[in-house]
C-alpha cells in the first residue's frame, strides 16, 4: 500500500543567509498575508520540485501556491519584459556596429582639403572677430565722447541756472531794499525826517528797531510802545537824535540803547516830534538794508 504524499515544507531565508522558520503552504500563506514575510524573500521548497528553474531558493511570488496566481503571472511578465529589454539592446548594438562598418567603407574625406577647409574657418573667424574688436572700439570711443559732451553740457546748464538764480535772488533783494527806502522816503516826506530800520536781534529773536536823523537839526522825539492789540503800553522812552553825518545819528532799541526794549512779534511804537507836535507809527518790516 502506497503511503500518502507529505505535504511541502518551505524554508525562508533570513537577511543573513540562513534558514530562519519553515513551514507549511498554508502557514507561510497565513504569514504572507499578516505581512510577516513579503513577496521579495526567498523560499526554498522542500518535498515537490519547483515549478519554475529547478532552483534551491527564490522569490516568494514565484509560489503560486502562496503569493497567488496573479503574482506568478506578473514575475513571467516581468521576465518576459526583461528579454525583451536585453533583445531591443543587442538590436542596437548590433545597428551601431552596422554604423560603423558603414563609415569603415565610405571613401574617406581627403585630409589636404580638411586642412585647407579648417585654415580657411579660422582665417574668417579670425577676421571677423578683428572686425568686431574694431568696431566695439570704435562704439566705445563714441559713446565716452558722447558722455562728455553730455556732462560738459549738463555742467554748463547747471552754472548757468545757478548764475541765473543768484541773479534773480539779488534782483528781489534789491527790490525789496528799494521798496523799503521808497516806503521810509514817503513816510519822511509826509511826517517827520528820520529813517527806520528794522532787524532781528542778535541777543534774541525779538526785532530792533534802528532810528537815524535824516534831516540837518537835532530831533527831540517820544518813543511810545503798542502791544499787539494795538493799544498803547505804559512804555515811553525820551529819545535825542543829532543831525546826519555828525556822531549820534544812529540810535537803536535793546538793552543799553536809547529805546531799552526788544519788540515781541505784533508789537509796534510811535514817534512824536516834541518841539513840532507831529507823530507817525511805525511796524516792524525786517529789511536787509545796512
Amino acid at each position: 500500500m502506497t503511503q500518502p504524499m507529505e505535504p511541502p515544507v518551505y524554508l525562508i531565508k533570513s537577511r543573513s543567509g540562513e534558514t530562519l522558520i519553515h513551514g507549511t503552504a498554508e502557514q507561510v500563506a497565513a504569514w504572507y498575508k499578516d505581512q510577516r514575510i513579503t513577496s521579495k524573500d526567498e523560499l526554498s521548497r522542500k518535498g515537490w520540485v519547483l515549478y519554475e528553474n529547478d532552483q534551491a531558493w527564490a522569490l516568494l511570488e514565484a509560489f503560486p501556491e502562496i503569493s497567488g496566481p496573479s503574482a506568478h503571472v506578473r514575475l513571467r511578465l516581468l521576465r518576459q519584459r526583461n528579454l525583451l529589454i536585453l533583445a531591443g539592446a543587442g538590436l542596437l548594438a548590433a545597428l551601431g556596429l552596422l554604423l560603423i562598418s558603414l563609415a569603415q567603407l565610405l571613401p574617406a574625406y581627403d585630409a589636404s582639403q580638411q586642412i585647407a577647409d579648417s585654415a580657411e574657418i579660422a582665417r574668417q573667424a579670425e577676421l571677423k572677430e578683428k572686425q568686431a574688436v574694431e568696431a566695439m572700439t570704435t562704439a566705445e570711443a563714441t559713446t565716452k565722447s558722447a558722455r562728455e559732451e553730455e556732462e560738459l553740457q549738463r555742467k554748463n546748464a547747471q552754472a548757468a541756472a545757478q548764475k541765473l538764480a543768484d541773479q534773480v535772488s539779488k534782483n528781489t533783494q534789491l527790490a525789496g531794499v528799494v521798496k523799503g527806502l521808497e516806503a521810509q522816503l514817503d513816510s519822511i516826506q509826509k511826517t517827520m525826517p528820520i529813517v527806520v530800520r528794522w532787524r532781528e536781534s542778535l541777543i534774541n529773536k525779538d526785532q530792533v528797531v534802528v532810528v537815524s536823523n535824516a534831516s540837518t537839526v537835532p530831533l527831540k522825539l517820544l518813543v511810545s510802545i503798542y502791544d499787539q492789540n494795538g493799544v498803547q503800553t505804559k512804555k515811553q522812552y525820551a529819545l535825542i537824535l543829532a543831525p546826519v553825518g555828525l556822531n549820534g545819528s544812529v540810535k537803536e532799541s535793546g538793552l543799553g540803547e536809547s529805546i531799552a526794549h526788544y519788540f515781541k512779534k505784533g508789537e509796534t511804537l510811535e514817534f512824536t516830534d516834541v518841539d513840532k507836535g507831529k507823530n507817525d507809527r511805525f511796524n516792524p518790516v525786517k529789511s536787509s538794508a545796512p
